[in-house]
């Protein structure tokens, strides 16, 4: 490959097609004596030589003629056909290593190869155990995902999850403490291999199912987490939440917390009628959802879980609650996580949110990437809705995972909040393959890259499911 021409941060390369092996998104390193400039391959079209149209129409010709026999002794043909078959490699200048400005560099002294992954990202040399890998050459420093904001999106099977799950595990084998939100019960078979043995995270993966075998116990919520339920998943208007909060106190006073001490207390306060409505309305909202327990002596099993100093992948299985129950429970998690770490009951954690757009509300998440980051939540959003996830929370972001996108105004979201120019956007995530992602952050020295996400050896679910299984190879009809 040669540089042909440079304009602004675009530069074009030429190659002979026999010798490109390149894809949009790689990167190529053009070097020139202390100077290296980082390109990354957008597109790739036909060079634009002279005369390529009358010679394709002679060539058409000819081919009506039946096979006519060329003299050509000294092989010119095949190499005027290498001319006309060349490409124009059209990339973006990402970075200039060794050199303080933007030069240009030689046209014909410059050599240009292809560079691998790791070249790029440039991860500082630890113990291969201390890292993650999620690509074949990919490897990443799982602090760059630790107190860090990340979203994976893409469109359905697409591989989001498969990346989401990949990371997960590997974070909770290495040391460290994931909370994942399953809305479609993707994440229970990971402690099995596809053969059905144990995999690699089957001793530290536990799974709560809320409602079923997990209940919160009501005695052991405290006030500000309930406040939080009922406002912001029950939408309880602050003069009643007022007089609930005192009704809570009343209730611990004469005993325990439960909900028949709460309709007892509540029924009998001096209170506005509307206002006692709403409160009691709201509360057999809350016991109907069958998430909470009246029982003194039940144990917060998620706390308990959460409480450990070995790594641990802790499972919420939603998969059978309503959008109202997901909303409480999502409601109480948060704000019971907010409590305990602030207050240093728990250690710092990484929260996997799947399919967060349904049940992705500002009034909660805002405070959960803005604040309680600090205080030790690192949040790792998975949708298929990237319009749904509000520009304060793309600003935030640290690291970004894109798999296939093909709608305009979803790639015209992501480039207005997103610090990747949109040609490349445009240019690169309508292209990727099932299991390409093209990533961008902290974890990638702030470079857009693509690469293919590894195959997993562990049982997943949530692929679609189909009545008529095709069998790999059968015909198709027309």
């Amino acid at each position: 490959m040669r540089i042909y021409r440079k304009v602004g941060d675009r530069v074009e390369l030429m190659a002979l097609g026999r010798d490109l092996d390149l894809e949009r998104g790689e990167y190529v390193l053009a070097s020139d004596g202390n100077s290296t400039l980082v390109l990354q391959v957008i597109d790739v079209e036909y060079a634009d030589v002279p005369g390529t149209l009358e010679e394709t129409l002679r060539d058409l010709t000819s081919d009506t003629l039946g096979g006519l026999i060329r003299y050509d002794p000294m092989d010119v043909e095949s190499h005027v056909r290498a001319i006309r078959d060349s490409r124009l490699v059209i990339t973006k200048l990402r970075k200039v290593i060794g050199c303080p400005s933007i030069s240009l560099p030689s046209r014909y002294g410059t050599k240009v190869r292809k560079a691998s992954p790791h070249e790029i990202i440039g991860t500082q040399p630890r113990a291969r155990e201390t890292l993650v890998q999620i690509g074949e050459e990919v490897l990443i420093d799982p602090r760059d995902v630790e107190g860090s904001v990340t979203i994976i999106t893409g469109r359905k099977e697409s591989g989001k999850s498969h990346l989401a799950k990949l990371l997960a595990t590997s974070l909770a084998t290495i040391g460290y403490v994931v909370l994942v939100f399953d809305l479609n019960g993707e994440y229970v078979s990971l402690g099995v291999t596809k053969d059905g043995g144990q995999s690699y995270v089957n001793n530290r993966l536990i799974t709560l199912s809320p409602g079923v075998d997990y209940l919160i116990p009501l005695s052991k919520v405290s006030q500000e987490v309930l406040a939080d339920v009922m406002t912001f998943a029950l939408g309880l208007p602050q003069t009643s939440l007022r007089e609930l909060l005192r009704a809570c106190r009343d209730a611990r006073e004469r005993g325990r917390l439960s909900f028949r001490s709460l309709h007892r207390v509540v029924s009998t306060a001096p209170m506005n009628e509307s206002v006692r409505d709403a409160i009691l309305n709201r509360l057999s909202t809350l016991e109907a959802s069958g998430l909470f327990s009246d029982e003194a002596t039940l144990d917060e099993k998620l706390l308990e879980a959460l409480s450990t100093e070995d790594g641990r992948l802790v499972v919420l299985d939603m998969s059978c609650l309503s959008s109202l129950q997901r909303r409480i429970l999502v409601e109480y998690v948060l704000s019971c996580l907010r409590e305990k770490l602030f207050s240093g009951e728990l250690d710092p954690l990484i929260l996997f949110a799947e399919e967060a757009h349904l049940y992705l509300r500002e009034t909660y998440w805002e405070d959960v990437v803005t604040r309680m980051r600090h205080i030790g939540i690192s949040t790792v959003l998975i949708t298929n809705q990237p319009d749904s996830i509000p520009a304060l929370i793309y600003r935030q972001a640290d690291n970004v995972f894109a798999f296939n996108l093909r709608n305009g105004s979803d790639i015209e979201h992501l480039a207005r909040n997103l610090d990747v120019d949109a040609e490349t956007l445009r240019a690169i995530l309508p292209n990727l393959e099932k299991g390409q992602v093209l990533v961008w952050g902290k974890a990638f020295s702030y470079l857009p890259m693509t690469f293919r996400v590894l195959d997993s050896c562990l049982l997943t679910r949530g692929e679609t499911r189909r009545r008529i299984v095709r069998k790999e190879g059968a015909a198709t009809s027309g």
